[in-house]
């Protein structure tokens, strides 16, 4: 079979790629996903499921290498194995993050990608729903030009909303710890209280994933196939000017047959953050002592594949609900490190960039020599101004109620801990040797344990501390009101789990500071191989991963477009 366009995952951005390119009748797609089609999978539609993992058919439930600096513990890693990837098991959260993590792309030396530039595809890919009259009485805030409401994507607050006891005592407690009532947190500044939207249909309260959004209402469409197999190489030919050419991929189809497809113009990876890096290594690309120890030929040297992976950590904090709690909105709050820090912030700011130079070399050593420390400390530099020159949201703080149950969700945002993930020893694409290197660096604890005790002094403080009982998770004699540092080192080491908005694996960066694409999201050293998700983003964001990789893929695809019309 021949296409002009062969795409490798179906999730977020795969989808949304194929959506794009085969708008035009005389273009050839296909997209190759391991997962089935749930589009009608009623606990996937479930949004009061959202979040759980329903069956492991849908669940690639990833495991880490052995964590020392966690007490050797072994990470679970989620991802989606479904038609829409993660967005068919994710939390439904739409909060886009803070404008000057965008513009650190930029300044990272992607000329075009920043929040400016960003911005109209957010709102090209959204319909919102704007709140009915009841949901704004009940805390649904926005502000119109952030919103579109023609795109593909579902987005909106749910319609059984209540102006309850929960959303004003929430509301009056941040208020009172400082964090001032935010209108719409997808307007570039994420700081203070509100509530956000969902990736939901809110009139038919149904799950939007990238599936029902993209491919949907187009699945007719006779120049767009999609193949259910799990994608094993890409096909490469030696092409003009030391670049290799991939003319297809090889794929195993749903009854473990060994296939292949080819491309006539482009060849598109958009497998996610773990997967990605694993097919370029696969296909030859990547650091030469990896591929060596796997048996495979480099191809294309390019030693940052699969490196400088990069994850958020999160805690729950559960307590009873006492009597008489009304409502359960969606609602967060974030903070700066100003917030954390407070007086002392001056102080850590400059102890902190002292330090940039030695985590650096420290990092670089967990990273398989494929990130020099010099590179990692330029990266590191413009995120320590990110942080404390720009004062982006390094927290976030997430309220909920469950049956009898409320509580808080809180995770640092913008850690300096990265890691990797690498083909492992058999070679085997799902099965990605996975290394997260949480809370490796002393800041990353630190703010953790400071915004633990945040999160902490929002149940202790009126009125908010009117509907909470006793903490049941993880309990008072683990962690008390007055906890000693022990205590929270031991709560944090032994407790932390990924939020799942994993990045960075095949980051979009020049060469010299650990990329793997361009600004065009090509391959270095290949003449027609794009990656497109996730793993193309160089900087994490104080937001929810999914709206970023709508918006991503989006403009990429405009940019392929635009690369098929000047023939380069």
């Amino acid at each position: 079979m021949t296409f002009d366009y062969v795409i490798a995952g179906g999730g977020t951005a795969g989808l949304v790629i194929a959506n794009r390119l085969s708008e035009d009748p005389s273009t050839n797609v296909v997209v190759i996903e391991p997962g089935r089609d749930v589009r009608d999978d009623a606990d996937v539609l479930n949004v009061d499921r959202a979040g759980v993992t329903y069956s492991p058919d849908l669940d690639w439930k990833f495991k880490s290498i052995a964590q020392p600096q966690l007490g050797n513990r072994v990470i679970d890693h989620p991802a989606g194995k479904a038609l829409g990837g993660t967005t068919v098991i994710n939390g439904l959260y739409y909060i886009r993050g803070n404008k000057a993590e965008y513009d650190a792309w930029e300044r990272l030396g992607n000329p075009g990608w920043n929040w400016d530039t960003l911005l109209p595809y957010f709102i090209r890919s959204e319909k919102f729903a704007i709140p009915a009259k009841a949901q704004g009485e009940a805390g649904m805030s926005y502000l119109p030009q952030y919103h579109g409401e023609s795109g593909p994507l579902n987005t909106g607050h749910p319609s059984h909303v209540e102006n309850g006891t929960f959303y004003d005592s929430a509301r009056k407690t941040c208020e009172e710890l400082g964090f001032s009532l935010n209108p719409d947190m997808n307007g570039g500044k994420t700081r203070g209280f509100g509530a956000y939207p969902k990736t939901m249909d809110r009139d038919a309260n149904v799950r939007e994933s990238a599936a029902r959004a993209y491919y949907e209402p187009i699945d007719g469409r006779r120049n767009l196939k999609v193949i259910q197999g799990a994608v094993k190489r890409i096909i490469f030919e030696d092409g003009d000017g030391g670049k290799v050419v991939a003319t297809g991929l090889e794929y195993t189809d749903d009854k473990g047959h060994l296939m292949s497809v080819t491309a006539k113009k482009e060849v598109i990876i958009s497998a996610g953050t773990y997967v990605s890096p694993l097919i370029l290594e696969a296909s030859g690309v990547g650091n030469p002592s990896i591929l060596a120890r796997n048996g495979i030929t480099t191809k294309v040297e390019l030693p940052a594949v699969g490196e400088a992976l990069q994850d958020q950590t999160l805690w729950v904090l559960m307590f009873q609900a006492n009597p008489g709690l009304v409502g359960h909105v969606p609602f967060a709050a974030f903070a700066t490190a100003e917030d954390v820090f407070k007086s002392a912030t001056d102080t850590v700011e400059a102890a902190t960039r002292e330090k940039l130079a030695s985590w650096s070399e420290m990092i670089a050593k967990r990273l398989n020599g494929g990130v020099s420390a010099g590179a990692l400390k330029q990266r590191f530099e413009i995120q320590h101004n990110v942080i404390f020159g720009q004062k982006s949201s390094v927290v976030e703080f997430e309220f909920f109620s469950v049956g009898n149950v409320i509580g808080i969700v809180f995770s640092p945002t913008l850690p300096f801990s990265w890691g990797s993930a690498h083909i492992n020893a058999a070679g085997e694409i799902s099965n990605p040797e996975v290394d997260p290197n949480f809370l490796s660096i002393d800041y990353d604890k630190q703010v953790a344990l400071e915004v633990g005790r945040i999160a902490r002094k929002i149940w202790s403080t009126k009125p908010l501390s009117d509907l909470a009982g006793d903490l049941i998770v993880p309990g008072d004699a683990v962690l008390p009101e007055n906890a000693t540092d022990a205590q929270w080192a031991e709560f944090l080491t032994s407790s932390c789990v990924p939020a799942s908005h994993t990045i960075g694996t095949c980051a979009m960066l020049p060469q010299e500071l650990g990329g793997v694409v361009d600004p065009t999201l090509k391959v270095y050293g290949t003449a027609n191989v794009r990656v497109v998700d996730a793993s193309v983003i160089p900087h994490l964001i104080s937001g929810h991963t999914s709206a970023a990789v709508y918006a991503l893929a989006e403009k990429a695809s405009d940019l392929i477009k635009e690369s098929l019309a000047t023939g380069s």
